[in-house]
This record gives structure tokens, sequence and C-alpha cells, in this order.
């Protein structure tokens, strides 16, 4: 892989940071992958993320423009959404189950090595969801859907992350397409955050330099404020779907930086929003609050 494309993979378009440092759940992809592959071909193809970016529900839907995609219920998969498989592969797997050549069947109608491919399509959901909270592999029911009955439902404002995979199949690359709901990810990997934590705070003995140490280690909800406003419950009973809020006191150059604690929301910054390496952030103004930092000494 040349190191312009490398350069490109890891920057991720899109793709929101905490999502891309979830190096556990990118490694067990592609290792999942890889087996699948081993088992549905019986060859070795070590598979590479060749493309990951997040799309709009409005540009995800075009997956069903490929005849070769599965769509799967937010019932039992509520983080992967659809699985496709490019011609080649759909190609390969009618040739496994006929026991043919795969070049006797690039006539085939799309229609045809659809149904041909279905079962690897689920075993390659089975074993890419497997260990994703709230995906029931083990299901006896069908998990096919269709795109509206997804998690998201491929509506305009949802967002997916789109995953390329590039497996060599006789020599020629072959594309493997996978849709993850962001919504999902992004909770699984605040949740993931949060394991770490508890693991390095259980490792830490109770003395007060390792109490204190267990506290740093501990992950806690940062929110970048543009403005805030008072409105009563009874205004905000009436909110509608394109209703507009005037943020009169707002200053893009100033943002509040607020920390979650059990005592509630509290200001421990200031910084304005900005890019960094492509992707959204927050350049701080001032250092933290030192009456925030003495909490936790």
């Amino acid at each position: 892989m040349s190191a312009v494309l490398r350069k490109k993979i890891d920057s991720g378009a899109g793709v929101p940071p905490s999502i891309l440092q979830m190096q556990e759940f990118w490694t067990q992809l592609l290792s999942r992958t890889e087996d699948w592959a081993t088992d549905a071909f019986d060859l070795e193809s070590e598979p590479i993320i060749s493309s990951r970016r997040v799309v709009s529900g409005r540009v995800a839907a075009d997956i069903a423009e490929n005849p070769f995609t599965l769509f799967f219920a937010s019932d039992v998969s509520p983080g992967l959404c659809a699985v496709a498989f490019d011609a080649a592969c759909a190609i390969r797997c009618a040739a496994i189950r006929l026991r043919q050549d795969p070049s006797s069947l690039e006539d085939a109608s799309p229609l045809f090595l659809k149904l041909l491919s279905e079962q690897p399509t689920i075993a390659l959901w089975q074993r890419l969801a497997e260990g994703l909270t709230g995906h029931d592999v083990r299901s006896r029911d069908d998990p096919q859907s269709d795109a509206a009955a997804t998690a998201g439902g491929f509506a305009d404002a949802s967002r997916y992350l789109k995953v390329e995979f590039t497996l060599t199949l006789d020599g020629q690359p072959s594309v493997v397409t996978c849709l993850f709901e962001v919504d999902y990810l992004q909770t699984y990997a605040r949740n993931d955050v949060r394991r770490t934590a508890d693991l390095k705070a259980q490792a830490c003995s109770q003395s007060p330099k390792s109490l204190s140490d267990s506290v740093k280690a501990s992950a806690i909800s940062l929110d970048a404020v543009l403005d805030r406003m008072t409105l009563t419950i009874g205004e905000c009973s009436r909110l509608e779907i394109g209703d507009v809020l005037p943020l009169a006191s707002a200053d893009a150059g100033r943002l509040s930086l607020c920390a979650e604690t059990i005592h509630g929301s509290v200001d421990i910054g200031t910084g304005e929003l900005g890019v960094w390496k492509r992707q959204r952030a927050v350049k701080l103004h001032t250092p933290v609050s030192a009456s925030f930092a003495r909490t936790i000494r």
C-alpha cells in the first residue's frame, strides 16, 4: 500500500477521533473478516481497511443500488446496519456453493448471485457483530430487513460510518462494505473509555496518592458551550422542528469548556472553535480552572 493511501486511510475522513482510537475494535474487524474469508473461500486473504468515512443517511442509502447488499434490523443489529459485496465477491461465493469455476458465473444474473451469496453475507455479519453490545447474532430469526428498519432508517439526519475492506481473491482485489450507525459507535467508544478507566481505577490501591491517580484516570464528559439561554418549561414544551432560537450573546471565538461532575456542570476554561488535522477541534485560551484542579488532588 502506498504511503499516500495509508495517510488517507489513517486520516479517517470525517470519522470522530473517539471512534478512530478504538484500536481493539478495528483490530477485531480485520481479524474477523480474515477468519471469515478463510472459511468462506478456503484461501488466505489478509484484508485491509481501504476506506472509512462518515456519510449522511441520504448518501449511505446509495448502498441499496448494490445488488449484493443485505440490511439488518435494528432490534437485532443496532450498530451494524448493512453488509455489501462487490460482484467479484458474490461470484466467488456462488462458485463455492455450486463447486464451479468463478469464470463460469460471470454472466449470471445479479439476483441469482445474491441468493447464493446470502448465507456468506449473514455469516460475515455474525462474525463482525459478535461482541458488539445489543447485537443478537444467535437469534434463529432471519436478521435481514429492508433499509427503513435499520438503525437510523437511512434518514437524512442519520450518520453512518462506511468501512470498506479490500480482499485479494485469485490475485484480484475484491471489496466488502459495512455500514455502522455513528451514534451507536460513539456510545460504544464512550463505554470503552469508561471500561478502561474503571480497570485502571481498580488496579490502584486506596492510598491518598493512588486515590488521586484513580480519580485523574476516570472518564469525564466535556462540553464546549457557545451560548446559554433561559426558557420556561412552557416555552420548551412548545418548541417544534424548524423553530429558530437567536443566540444574542454568542461569540464564535469564545467557547466555555464545561465538565460534568457530581455537582453538575462546572466551567473549567474558555477556548475557540477551529480545525486541527481536518477534524473539528477546540483551542484553549485559558488554563484549566485552579479550583477545579484542586478538587482532584
